[in-house]
């Protein structure tokens, strides 16, 4: 543009931009005439710069009218942050520019300035090419392709391709879908590697020209480098083939031709994804599928943190993990943002030259935006702050393999975290997944179903131990430490023992089966760390029901009750579920806690044993006598006479015996059947000898009498050790006691169809900020006097 050779090798944004100006020629149709690089609006400090500036004729260039177009140039690879682009924006404000591009080494955005002071920048789909300009119609059209829009047109598309697919391949739903994820893989993988532009026909047909006869054809030896580039992903078998025909490929990429995957916001990608998933498979696979609307509560309640540890071990197409990956980039993204903001000011404050100004500013941006990098350009793991939390932090599992491959897809599609989400059953450890490990906890576990005795570790394909070299070499690079160690060499005793899945459960030990959901509520504690948090959600007949009032007592004494919102009934409608279903959020209790817990116990004994004892041995006093006579006049005649000879016949005393495992409760009380005692003299042994012959035949009358006394006072006892086990409950939760937020919403986003969005009713953002409110009131000593008075609708 400026006819001069310039040396790139210390100035690595100079080949981003004439990489875009060759864009400009070769595919918007732009004269190097109509364009210049390097401006300012005037001469001096803190002029505004544009890297690239378009006019609309190189009359108007010349003639110093507007221009048409501005862009800005970084180096970068992460998505375009707007607020890096300060130049080349205060350039498109000053110089009354309609259009701005922000463009780096793989992403591009477009943007409006919408009029007005100060002007707001809007973002659109298109840059317009060189003879757009000539056509009202078609700006017009530009400048109403809000990126919004996006999302649909690309869910739209995906819907087209999969017709194709279920038409000229007679595909059943799940098939078309798996072979329509391959085909986006491999499009991500031709377009994030930034050498080829997007994945278009003429691609294709630039690759079939150097094929050789013995090679496979274009589309399966691009399916073939995809699954290389993703192998240590397990996103696709060895085995795994395309099949289709090479003209479906052809139609399907033609189709897809006008989004570059690697161009387009990951919000877009994924909530496209996301919602062609859903769609597709609801009610074929409705139970992966957790409401949006409900996760996002969900997520949002527990508030992860960066650095925390985070695992779904039901994880389904992954809606926990991914909106909890997103919940946590987002405070990075806000923290760099931060940074920036400060090393721009301290930077300018300087007053250096401008160009040296630039400079080290552009410096500063760079070496902080690196740290929102998730992947290297090879697609492995980068030591940066969303490294760490995409390849350290997030973990999962799901039994079916189709809903562990979508969840690593749905995941890659919104900015990756895929990397710790395994096909295996989420009640066994895998990789980095054992217990005490966790800080959060969030899953939606299967329901309806139940856990066997004769479901056993290492039986099936999800239950399987891996013991090979390259699996223990990488758990123990990643330094899992001696808890893994344990755990694995648990888990390969368990296999080689053939042991039932559910005696690696307190709950379920020695049980022929249990709900699978209750043994994911033990799994969830399990997996956290002491004063982990979770959220479950769980099936109202295990808040509700008596019979499983056992399971709540269990764990109330595991954890801390945080919230329960109760949800609608509509609420799974969609997917096909008729279940009423709660949220339940928890926190495992720390060591001080579990002390406390212990603490409270102990006293509730101290103070109430010796009153129940007294009770016991009451009733003992009042029943012994009749049951040892069966309540007969001669049995008691013969029975004194043979206590004045010494042998008397008597009631034990009762006795406390073991308590089960759980729940906590008073040991059950024992009662033994009369028996003899005594020793007789040597002289009257004949005579007690005949005497102990009447009295034995005289009961043997009244047996029946004195069994049925016997029965009466073991369920005296019985109702003893009831009251005494709700009196110690009473007292351990009085010296135990917190408060926990309640709600009923009757509406949370979705309707009875699936319908989510903004035109449907939702009280769980109001309901989220009330239960912000009660935190506050926790942390500040939770004072009668000053209960909040929540708003939140529906709250009970």
């Amino acid at each position: 543009m400026r006819k001069e050779w310039r040396d790139v090798t210390t100035k690595p944004e100079e080949i981003v931009r004439q990489k875009f100006i060759r864009t400009l020629v070769e595919h918007y149709g732009y004269a190097l005439e109509q364009m210049d690089q390097e401006r300012r609006t005037q001469h001096g400090h803190k002029s505004p710069r544009a890297d690239i500036v378009i006019w609309q004729t190189a009359a108007d260039k010349e003639a110093g009218r507007s221009p048409v177009l501005v862009v800005e140039c970084k180096t970068d690879t992460i998505e375009i942050q707007e607020r890096d682009y300060y130049q080349g924006e205060s350039y498109t404000r000053a110089t009354g520019c309609e259009f701005f591009i922000a463009t780096n080494a793989r992403h591009t955005a477009v943007f409006k300035l919408v009029p007005g002071l100060p002007g707001e920048f809007v973002a659109i789909n298109e840059i317009p090419k060189a003879t757009d300009w000539g056509s009202a119609r078609r700006l017009q059209e530009i400048r109403e392709s809000l990126r919004t829009f996006n999302r649909k047109e690309f869910q739209d598309l995906l819907f087209v391709c999969h017709s194709i697919l279920r038409d000229v391949h007679k595909m059943d739903p799940g098939r078309a879908f798996d072979t329509i994820s391959k085909i986006l893989f491999i499009k991500m993988y031709v377009e994030r590697s930034g050498l080829h532009g997007t994945f278009t026909t003429d691609y294709l047909d630039r690759r079939a020209q150097v094929r050789l006869p013995t090679d496979p054809a274009v589309h399966d030896g691009l399916f073939e480098q995809t699954k290389a580039y993703y192998r240590t992903d397990d996103l696709f078998t060895a085995a795994d083939k395309l099949d289709i025909s090479e003209e479906t490929f052809r139609r399907i990429v033609k189709q897809l031709e006008r989004f570059d995957l690697s161009k387009t916001g990951d919000d877009i990608k994924g909530l496209a994804f996301e919602k062609f998933l859903g769609t597709t498979f609801r009610g074929e696979l409705g139970q992966f599928f957790t409401p949006r609307p409900v996760v996002e509560f969900m997520v949002d309640l527990l508030n992860p943190q960066e650095g925390q540890l985070i695992c779904d071990p039901a994880c389904g197409s992954g809606g926990f993990l991914i909106r909890a990956f997103e919940h946590v980039r987002a405070q990075i993204v806000a923290d760099i943002q931060r940074q920036k903001d400060e090393e721009r000011a301290r930077i300018e404050a300087l007053k250096l030259p401008e160009e040296e100004e630039e400079r080290q500013i552009e410096a500063a941006f760079s070496r902080l935006n690196r740290e929102l990098l998730p992947s290297d350009d090879n697609n492995k793991p980068i030591d940066t702050r969303v490294g760490r939390l995409a390849w350290q932090c997030i973990y999962g599992t799901d039994a079916e393999p189709r809903a562990a491959r979508t969840a690593k897809m749905n995941m890659i599609m919104h900015g990756d975290g895929h990397g710790g989400i395994h096909y295996h059953d989420g009640l066994l450890d895998i990789n980095g997944i054992f217990n005490g490990r966790f800080d959060l906890v969030l899953t939606n576990p299967p329901f309806g179903s139940n856990v066997g005795s004769d479901q056993k570790v290492g039986g099936s394909d999800e239950t399987r131990v891996p013991n090979d070299e390259a699996y223990l070499t990488r758990c123990r690079e990643r330094g899992y430490g001696e808890p893994w160690e344990e755990s694995h060499n648990r888990l390969l005793q368990a296999a080689n023992e053939r042991t039932p899945i559910l005696d690696l459960f307190e709950i379920g030990k020695a049980k022929n089966n249990r709900p699978t959901e209750l043994i994911f509520v033990e799994r969830c504690l399990n997996l956290l760390k002491p004063g982990g948090r979770m959220g479950i959600v769980l099936p109202d007949g295990n808040l509700n029901n008596p019979s499983l009032a056992w399971l709540r007592r269990w764990a109330e004494g595991k954890a801390k009750l945080l919230a329960v919102v109760s949800l609608p009934e509509e609420t799974f409608r969609s997917s096909n579920a008729t279940v009423k279903a709660s949220l339940v959020f928890l926190r495992k209790f720390t060591e001080a806690e579990a002390q406390q817990w212990e603490a409270a116990w102990a006293q509730a004994h101290d103070e109430l044993d010796a009153g129940f004892a007294a009770q016991r041995s009451a009733q003992h006093a009042a029943y012994a006598p009749r049951i040892v006579t069966g309540e007969d006049a001669e049995a008691q005649r013969l029975l004194d006479e043979l206590a004045a000879l010494g042998i008397c016949r008597t009631l034990p005393l009762w006795q406390s015996g073991e308590a089960p495992a759980y729940p906590r409760q008073a040991k059950p009380t024992l009662q033994g059947k009369p028996v003899w005692q005594g020793e007789v003299a040597k002289e009257h042994k004949k005579t007690a000898a005949e005497l102990k012959k009447q009295a034995t035949a005289a009961l043997a009358k009244v047996q029946k009498r004195s069994d049925a006394l016997l029965s009466e006072l073991k369920a005296h006892y019985r109702a003893i050790d009831d009251a005494h086990t709700a009196a110690l409950w009473a007292r351990v939760r009085e010296l135990f006691d917190y408060p926990v937020f309640v709600a009923a919403p009757k509406a949370v986003g979705i309707t009875s169809t699936g319908e989510t969005g903004e035109g449907v009713a939702n009280e769980l953002p109001e309901l989220l900020r009330a239960f912000r409110e009660f935190e506050s009131w926790i942390d500040s000593g939770a004072q009668p006097e000053a209960t909040p008075n929540f708003q939140a609708p529906s709250t009970a």
